[in-house]
């Protein structure tokens, strides 16, 4: 609800901004963002918000933080340049009053991995969205809280203006209540090897795609390991699967 609220608020302003959503691995933070910016496409196509530009950029997908520049001008305007021409021509965008241009929505997932030496990436990245003309709302997600204070050594960190969102790992009930809504009320699972897995991702890390995928394994073990007849993923199947 507070990505939606802040995303919607810049769109009907027409201002910019960014939100900083850091969170340790498997807690959420990319598919909240990604359906939070699906009400909103659904609100703009009924008229009720303003028409805007969604687009998306994974630090894992890029050889070179730089390139980030060329492909955020290929998304905005279809335009291939080089990363350096990139910046300049989004440096000239961001800076240029623009009164029809819609605002552009921009996702950057594993912002960690942007980092260079000059953070100038990530700065601008940062930076953008506060200018007046920018119209650019900037969603970062990133595992490190501290990104931004880093960024922002030997700079001016006032005048960033972000707004943070923290996601907290998922507790051993939240955990359960995921596996179990996966199920789908298929009774696959003893009920105490969901505990079993719940309690043990719980303590570690509170990161749902492990939960998940050590009851992928499970499944995988149970079925290789079972003769004929049913039989439930048990204990011995998860503790099997989480020695690995």
């Amino acid at each position: 609800q507070d990505v939606y609220n802040f995303v919607e608020s810049k769109l009907i302003d027409g201002t910019g901004g960014c939100m900083y959503i850091s969170g340790v691995p498997g807690t959420g933070k990319t598919a909240t963002v990604h359906e939070v910016i699906r009400c909103l496409q659904h609100a703009s196509e009924q008229d009720e918000l303003p028409a805007f530009q969604f687009i998306e950029i994974n630090g894992m997908k890029l050889t070179d933080p730089h390139q980030a520049y060329a492909q955020i001008l290929k998304m905005l305007t279809g335009q291939k340049a080089t990363a350096d021409h990139a910046a300049a021509l989004l440096e000239k965008r961001f800076s240029t009053p623009s009164p029809k241009r819609e605002t552009a929505v921009l996702l950057v997932d594993e912002l960690d991995l942007l980092w260079t030496r000059k953070q100038n990436v990530m700065y601008n990245l940062f930076d953008w969205p506060t200018r007046k003309s920018a119209k650019l709302v900037v969603l970062a997600i990133a595992n490190t809280m501290d990104l931004p204070e880093r960024i922002m050594i030997n700079r001016v960190s006032s005048r960033l203006g972000l707004t943070r969102m923290s996601f907290q790992p998922y507790t051993y009930k939240q955990l359960q209540q995921i596996i179990t809504s996966r199920l789908n009320r298929l009774k696959a699972f003893e009920d105490d090897a969901i505990q079993l897995v719940s309690r043990k991702v719980a303590a570690l890390s509170g990161d749902a795609r492990r939960c998940l995928d050590i009851c992928r394994r499970a499944t995988e073990i149970c079925e290789l390991t079972q003769n004929k007849g049913t039989r439930l993923v048990g204990m011995v199947h998860v503790m099997e699967a989480l020695d690995e």
